[in-house]
């Protein structure tokens, strides 16, 4: 059976080195985002080599750690759209495998796709241009590898819970867009939370989002305490699971709707 789920991801991985010209678009809009956000930073520092604390190198590392997980973590997020409004989903659930593993061994061929052929290209040439930082020490590579796992899998199962929207809304985009926004805001993909006011901060501990990228890139540089650490990676593995209950709760009534409907 977990054969199955590989060819699933071999698949997906194969449907990306098709179309090339994707990945040559992805390395380049990454890198200019890269570009452009650092230059908007660089103006807001002027001479400053320090704002708040932050020292402008931190935010430059902090900037390309961001974007560069956000070019890994995109998905496909009309797939179940597209086959429930097709009616192709009905013949998924007749097929032998796990409708959820399927989804997800989709998305994890595309995710391997975009380390091997987007991340490190575009890893080395932010290296090159910008000058990011190291990670502050082995142990702090370490962590970030372990939580930016987690932290996939946090954006994954937050996804999987409006894709399976689209049982019961003709279109999604609405609700794309909305969570879309309020990732890249609470995050800390479009700000460092560490410029956000105390009390924004507060709200944002009781969501998954800063769970998704702040967390990793904290981790990295060192800003997290040794003893708070283990916690953040716990957080993570928590709202993992809150999150898969919430969409498997969702797979569920789905399953039955998609049953009575057809009979």
């Amino acid at each position: 059976m977990i054969r199955a789920y590989l060819e699933f991801a071999k698949k997906s991985f194969q449907n990306n080195v098709v179309y090339r010209i994707d990945y040559f678009a992805g390395v380049i809009n990454t890198v200019v985002m890269i570009f452009v956000n650092i230059s908007i930073w660089r103006a807001i520092y002027e001479e400053e080599e320090t704002i708040g604390g932050v020292q402008f190198k931190m935010l430059i590392t902090y900037i390309v750690l961001g974007f560069l997980l956000q070019s890994i973590f995109a998905m496909e997020e009309y797939l179940i759209e597209n086959k429930v409004r097709s009616g192709l989903i009905s013949s998924d659930f007749l097929k032998p495998i796990s409708f959820r593993f399927y989804i997800f061994s989709y998305n994890m061929g595309t995710l391997v796709f975009k380390i091997l052929m987007q991340l490190f290209p575009a890893l080395i040439v932010s290296v090159a241009l910008f000058g990011m930082l190291p990670p502050f020490s082995v142990s702090s590579a370490v962590y970030f590898l372990v939580s930016a796992m987690l932290a996939y899998l946090v954006l994954y199962n937050l996804n999987f819970i409006i894709w399976m929207s689209s049982f019961w809304f003709y279109w999604t985009f609405s609700l794309v867009t909305i969570k879309d926004a309020a990732i890249m805001i609470f995050s800390g993909a479009l700000l460092p939370l560490w410029f956000m006011p105390q009390w924004i901060m507060d709200i944002i501990w009781f969501t998954p989002f800063d769970s998704i990228y702040f967390t990793p890139i904290s981790l990295y540089l060192g800003q997290i305490p040794a003893d708070e650490t283990i916690m953040c990676l716990v957080r993570q593995i928590i709202w993992i699971v809150i999150l898969f209950g919430i969409g498997q709760a969702m797979w569920r009534s789905a399953n039955k709707k998609l049953v009575v409907q057809g009979g």
